[in-house]
């Protein structure tokens, strides 16, 4: 896959041998859902939370599994490679689970958007490539797939700024990061995140993204929309439209999943395992 974003660097394996058949700890009853849907991994970036996604990966099974964008921080990459053999073993796992009995879809996001330039393969080991998509729920719901990131106006507009913010970002998450093992200041943790959500506030009128995201899939006939980018966690319906964004593996830990009857919900995940699962969050 790294071959695929011509981030100019040495993948750290071979692409010819990814170790589909080695040794990997299993849970005895994973969870099964039809739909798993993540987005923002941010592979590569400093202070990502990758052995808590690999866990996660380890510990489900689906019909089909999205991949919403910035799985890989092309951005992060080129200023600095640092690639962990954490890293390196969750795109095993993806591959792995290529080609078995489910189906992978990858939406390239802007951090990972090299891959918008291979498109036209359509298809890398198993793994589905498209620009965006719509997907019919068991229920028979069509919903919008799409990182995002064509209605962010700092991205579109001012991405000069977008690239600025992404390191204060980094930094100010692996120092926070750090910060917060400190007894009683737990709490710094989540400072970051509420840094990110104040400048898109501040540089994009409150509903825009979700207002873009509706127009979209209004155009090709969905009831509902599921994107990432914001690193925000959401899942609710107002007026008959079903906006559910994936959040992140930053700060949040959450991943949208579908059942086998079409409800949708959003899983919390901890290096102990699932922490909580919502069918609405504001």
């Amino acid at each position: 896959m790294l071959l695929a974003l011509g981030l100019g660097q040495s993948p750290p394996y071979k692409v010819t041998n990814f170790g589909y058949a080695s040794e990997v700890p299993r849970m005895t009853a994973p969870l099964a859902f039809r739909t798993v849907f993540l987005s923002d991994t941010h592979l590569g970036m400093t202070g990502v939370r990758n052995e808590t996604l690999l866990s996660f990966l380890r510990a489900v099974q689906c019909e089909t599994l999205y991949l919403v964008g910035d799985m890989i921080d092309g951005w992060a990459l080129q200023r600095n490679w640092q690639w962990s053999a954490t890293d390196e073993a969750i795109l095993k796992e993806i591959f792995r689970i290529s080609h078995s009995a489910t189906r992978v879809v990858y939406i390239p996001g802007n951090h990972d958007d090299m891959v918008r330039d291979v498109l036209h393969v359509e298809e890398f080991e198993g793994i589905e490539l498209r620009l965006n998509d719509t997907f019919d729920l068991a229920d028979g719901r069509k919903f919008y797939v799409s990182h995002g990131d064509q209605f962010d106006a700092v991205t579109n507009n001012m991405v000069w700024l977008s690239k600025f913010g992404h390191v204060l970002y980094e930094g100010y998450t692996s120092i926070m990061r750090q910060v917060a093992r400190v007894p009683g200041l737990g709490w710094c943790r989540n400072l970051p995140a509420q840094a990110k959500s104040l400048s898109k506030r501040i540089f994009q009128p409150q509903g825009a993204f979700e207002r873009g995201l509706r127009r979209e899939a209004g155009e090709v006939g969905a009831v509902g929309a599921i994107a990432g980018h914001i690193h925000r966690p959401a899942l609710n319906t107002k007026d008959g439209f079903t906006y559910a964004n994936c959040g992140d593996w930053v700060e949040s830990c959450t991943a949208l999943v579908e059942d086998e009857t079409g409800r949708l919900s959003l899983l919390y995940w901890s290096d102990d395992g699932l922490v909580d699962q919502k069918e609405f969050v504001a």
